[in-house]
């Protein structure tokens, strides 16, 4: 399980090892999802990866938020990590988003 230091209420569960500049995607893309969502939100990103005997995976990324006592859950998959990760980020943002507006 990788624990930000700079985002100690996310997790990603099952990842692996990423590259510098995976990383630095994936924070940026934590840093705008949590401006948007709140900072008090509780994330968690859990990864299946299925290889079909090829080189190539396929990678399916589920996502849960918990603002306030709420939780919102997302999944997305594809063949590109950082893609499925990014669109779990907006589904859920967006999830958020019409929770927000009901309340208004």
């Amino acid at each position: 399980m990788v624990v930000f230091e700079k985002f100690p209420n996310v997790k990603l569960v099952k990842f692996p090892e990423l590259d510098e500049v995976d990383l630095g995607v994936i924070q940026n893309s934590l840093a705008h999802f949590l401006a948007k969502v709140g900072g008090d939100a509780s994330l968690q990103l859990s990864l299946k990866e299925y290889a079909k005997g090829g080189l190539k995976a396929q990678h399916e990324v589920h996502g849960k938020v918990s603002i306030s006592g709420k939780t919102f859950f997302a999944e997305h998959e594809t063949w590109q990590l950082l893609e499925s990760v990014q669109s779990v980020l907006k589904k859920l943002e967006k999830e958020v988003a019409k929770e927000e507006g009901k309340k208004k």
